[in-house]
């Protein structure tokens, strides 16, 4: 475990320096920061020569650790040999080998790809081959959602912090519905909800849907909801799309956490732990949706310099293959089962906690404030809390109430409970005040 870090002061001078080249709004000030100068496996390190558990996965990046050395060994190698090709001019090998792989994972063998650099990327391709395949711009979203923060993904973000500031911009094209509770107390009024829109014109071309929100504070739908939104996407002729960027590449087990429904989108969005830390995405489409620019002719209509990327390829099929190598996906359930038990000591000990829910590797505790106030000024102390004693955890939510437990699935058992342990003790100080 590594040991409590000593002081933040470099941290805070390089920060100081940095916020006079950037403009306000790219941080926020109140939640802190450390400036980090390397990474190994489970562990971060500072400028200060703190070193940390990582409990976020830098953002659910690091699902194999981070600098794997099979990542790392396929990076140097690809970059010994050429690192940018030409896009879908000049395709680079080592993309249709990724793609190979990819293929034998997805649950159909209709699947066609788009390879981009991050999550966003992959929803912006989505929705615009929805958009031409239906002819139908709009988008059905829900309560919660976070897809992204370029134009085209934004219109289907639905928390307000991110779309407000850039409100002018949006053309409104998405129309929302709930996001159904765990226990599914109100699903049948969500799918109703989805069934009006899907059925009031003006029709969306696309529904988009994440199998577990993410930013929206890692709400898990009940069993069976998105078999049933798949159906009622059928029945109406509108494509679903699965935003798998954060649950996807055995996060919470299987490849896909949509896998777990037995459901088959029409799109399927990859992106963070697929490239074990560098730059890749994939959008992944069948049938129509995938059809929807063939036939084209003249300049191709979506494309970009860095489609391909030869360094994210070789890095993604280094995950895939540690991924089978180390048995990781089996490690989900062992990883979901020491933060069940943490929250549920927590919550005896504490009172301040009121929830834990995720699957696999993708765990949220949700915290209340026992003594009444603001959850979400709670949730941030407790996690300023956890850095000072070695732990790297974030916040999810809209209210900032969700302590986001994102391990690699190669963390060793012993740094899991050690850094859970902290977590326990930050929440226990913080919850005292």
């Amino acid at each position: 475990m590594a040991r409590a870090p000593r002081g933040t002061r470099d941290s805070e001078r390089l920060l100081a320096s940095l916020g006079t080249l950037e403009p306000p709004g790219i941080r926020d000030p109140a939640l802190g920061s450390r400036v980090l100068v390397r990474a190994q496996g489970s562990r971060l390190k500072d400028v200060d020569g703190n070193w940390y558990v990582d409990l976020s996965s830098a953002f659910g990046v690091a699902t194999v650790g981070h600098r794997h050395p099979a990542v790392m060994a396929a990076v140097r190698r690809q970059a010994s040999r050429i690192l940018h090709g030409l896009g879908d001019l000049h395709p680079v090998e080592v993309s249709e080998r990724l793609l190979r792989m990819l293929a034998r994972r997805l649950p159909a063998p209709d699947y066609r790809a788009v390879l981009s650099l991050n999550g966003a990327d992959a929803i912006e391709t989505a929705l615009k081959f929805a958009a031409a395949a239906s002819g139908r711009p709009g988008i059905l979203a829900f309560e919660g959602a976070y897809h992204g923060l370029s134009l085209g993904a934004l219109e289907a973000t639905q928390l307000p912090p991110f779309r407000t500031p850039f409100q002018a911009l949006l053309g409104n094209r998405a129309r929302t519905a709930p996001f159904p509770r765990q226990d599914g107390s109100d699903v049948d009024r969500v799918l109703e909800a989805v069934r009006g829109i899907l059925r009031t014109p003006p029709v969306p071309g696309v529904v988009v849907v994440e199998p577990i929100q993410g930013r929206g504070g890692i709400r898990v739908p009940p069993p069976g909801f998105l078999r049933e939104l798949a159906d009622l996407c059928r029945e109406a002729g509108v494509f679903l799309v699965v935003d798998e960027v954060m649950t996807g590449v055995h996060r919470t087990g299987p490849f896909l956490r949509s896998q777990a429904e037995g459901v088959v989108p029409d799109g399927i969005c990859l992106g963070k732990g697929l490239g074990g830390g560098v730059p890749l995405s994939v959008c992944l489409m069948r049938g129509p949706l995938a059809e929807a620019l063939r036939g084209w002719t003249g300049e191709a209509p979506h494309t970009w310099t860095f489609l391909g990327y030869p360094l994210g390829c070789a890095a993604g099929i280094a995950v895939l293959r540690t991924m089978d190598r180390e048995d990781l996906p089996h490690r989900a359930p062992a990883i979901e089962e020491a933060i069940r038990e943490a929250g549920h000591r927590w919550s005896l000990e504490t009172g301040a906690v009121a929830e834990v829910r995720g699957a696999g590797a993708l765990m949220g505790v949700q915290i209340q404030a026992p003594g009444g106030g603001p959850a979400g000024d709670l949730g941030v102390r407790v996690m300023r809390r956890a850095w000072t004693r070695g732990v790297m955890l974030t916040i999810e939510g809209p209210e900032a109430d969700v302590l986001a437990l994102m391990p690699p699935l190669s963390i060793p058992p012993r740094d899991l409970a050690r850094a859970l342990q902290q977590v326990g003790e930050a929440l226990r100080e913080e919850a005292r005040r």
